[in-house]
């Protein structure tokens, strides 16, 4: 297997786990009633609270949407870059094990590496804001739920990636 096949599959899959994450933090949220509430903290952890005064309410309320959204978008790009840098190294890294191997190895990996990138990116930025909402635990599992499926697909694109590279067995007519 080449490097850029490698560099491919390890980005879509790192791709795979970040949507991953999304989706376990936005079921949470939408649990807990509170809509958007987890990337909402991230990133304001990640850019700053903000805000600005201004002369009216209604503008007041459309710079904060503004300025959420913009965060919004600003982390949600952040975060899928992110995955998929981490995806690449796992590409490298990870060894091509069995099925349950694979999701293991990616488990570890997702709690280790992908947890240590996450804490290792808010101690660089010194983020001011504190995440009540989001906890180590959450953070954790979060990510040893992504290393999982990380794992899955890197298994499943090896092996698609190994049966394209395999020769074709022709059998020739003849007698048996």
């Amino acid at each position: 297997m080449g490097v850029y096949s490698r560099i491919v599959m390890g980005a879509e899959a790192g791709l795979m786990a970040g949507a991953g994450v999304v989706f376990l933090f936005l079921i949470q949220d939408a649990l807990h009633l509170t809509p958007l509430a987890t990337p909402e903290a991230l990133a304001a952890g990640l850019f700053g609270p903000g805000g600005y005064r201004y002369d009216t309410d209604l503008l007041a309320r459309a710079a904060g949407i503004a300025t959420t959204a913009t965060s919004l978008l600003g982390y949600t790009l952040l975060h899928f870059l992110t995955f998929a840098a981490v995806g690449v190294l796992a590409a490298f890294t990870l060894a091509g094990a069995s099925w349950l191997g694979s999701l293991v190895q990616g488990g570890l990996f997702g709690a280790t590496v992908c947890t240590g990138v996450f804490y290792g990116c808010r101690w660089l930025m010194e983020t001011p804001v504190r995440l009540e909402s989001v906890g180590p635990a959450s953070v954790v599992v979060a990510n040893l739920v992504a290393g999982v499926i990380l794992g899955g697909a890197l298994y499943i694109a090896r092996h698609v990636d190994e049966q394209a590279e395999a020769p074709a067995i022709s059998r020739r007519p003849g007698p048996d």
